[in-house]
């Protein structure tokens, strides 16, 4: 089991990532223009593509049986998926849940996800290795063990352009067209580059969810974390300085909740000092200081290569110390160096000598 100190340090957006489609509060999405139940539409391409899919391969099992023996003339081709039912792609923000909903059908249909950043892969030779086998072929294992089904989910696939990755996008045709796995594809933006990817599969355009259904997430975040003293407004701040990217959100939620709040704290200038990548920074910084830090000029060392605000270090030091220190000896010379330090933070923004 996770032990207490490593659920606090959980990131909120992975502890709550949803684990089922049912429980998941799904974004608005379009096809074709017109409004559609996104999770109904996933569920059936899944439910669809593994009955197809099976099929198909029990007919061809049939047909290279027959070609064996038959002539060149009576050889028939085998037959193959419409790539339309092979694979869909999600289009919207960063941020309002594309890679959640792949991995929450995933655990509906007990999948194994197989993953890809195609802005990190945009070669057809990389694309290729790292995805056509699980694609293409199931091997005698897969049939002898019933291993897990696979989901193929192919990431920021508008990272895609240029000559040099022209390559990549009939890669991608080409993985759809003969895959054994259904594929689920993540776009943040329509690219006219990606045209005849467009014209063979679904293109579900996805909007982000609506500020009252973020602030009924926020709040059920809150009621299970325990945590009061937080103002509506500052989540409102939140939602709006996001522009619906929920990841956003919730990361910058959980870190206004690391720091003490009243109804009388002024959060703003805090609030849009945080960017995407903040939260995650200030926890791997504070748990390298703790953990493998052991000397001054380390922790000097570390401090000095971070961009995060000292006022907010020191801040959430303060908060999370009983979550590092559980030695109250060490717990009560920890908060005595932090006056110190607080008193030294006074006198350099009394006197402006930062240097």
């Amino acid at each position: 089991m996770m032990s207490e100190e490593k659920k606090r340090d959980v990131p909120w957006v992975e502890k709550y990532r949803p684990q089922s489609i049912k429980e998941m509060a799904l974004p608005s999405a379009k096809l074709n223009g017109q409004k559609v139940d996104l999770a109904q539409e996933l569920t059936s391409f899944i439910r669809n593509f593994f009955k197809e899919i099976r099929e198909i391969n029990e007919k061809n099992k049939k047909i290279k049986l027959f070609n064996k023996t038959a002539s060149e003339k009576e050889q028939k081709k085998l037959i193959r998926l419409d790539p339309a039912k092979a694979g869909v792609l999600l289009e919207g923000q960063p941020g309002i849940g594309k890679t959640s909903i792949a991995y929450a059908l995933a655990n509906d249909f007990d999948m194994e996800v197989v993953e890809t950043n195609a802005s990190d892969t945009r070669t057809r030779d990389a694309l290729e290795s790292k995805l056509k086998e699980t694609s293409k072929s199931r091997g005698i294992l897969d049939y002898i063990t019933e291993s897990k089904k696979k989901l193929i989910l192919i990431d920021e696939v508008d990272g895609i352009y240029g000559t040099k990755d022209r390559g990549a996008v009939p890669a991608i045709l080409d993985l759809v067209k003969d895959t054994q796995f259904p594929i689920i594809m993540c776009s943040n933006e329509y690219k006219t580059s990606l045209q005849s990817l467009y014209k063979m599969i679904p293109r579900y355009e996805v909007h982000p969810l609506s500020k009252k259904e973020i602030m009924k997430i926020l709040n059920t975040i809150l009621k299970i974390e325990k945590i009061q003293g937080i103002k509506e407004e500052d989540l409102e701040l939140i939602i709006t300085k996001n522009s619906g990217d929920l990841r956003g959100i919730i990361n910058d939620l959980q870190a206004l909740s690391r720091l003490s709040t009243s109804d009388t704290d002024d959060n703003k200038d805090f609030i849009y000092s945080l960017h995407r990548d903040t939260t995650e920074e200030i926890f791997g910084l504070i748990r390298d200081l703790f953990k493998n830090v052991k000397t001054l000029n380390e922790a000097r060392a570390l401090t000095d290569k971070s961009d995060v605000d000292y006022n907010f270090l020191y801040k959430w030091v303060n908060e999370n110390l009983p979550t590092f220190i559980t030695k109250s000896k060490e717990i009560q010379d920890a908060y005595e160096n932090l006056s110190y330090a607080d008193v030294i933070f006074g006198r350099i923004r009394k006197n402006m000598q930062w240097s």
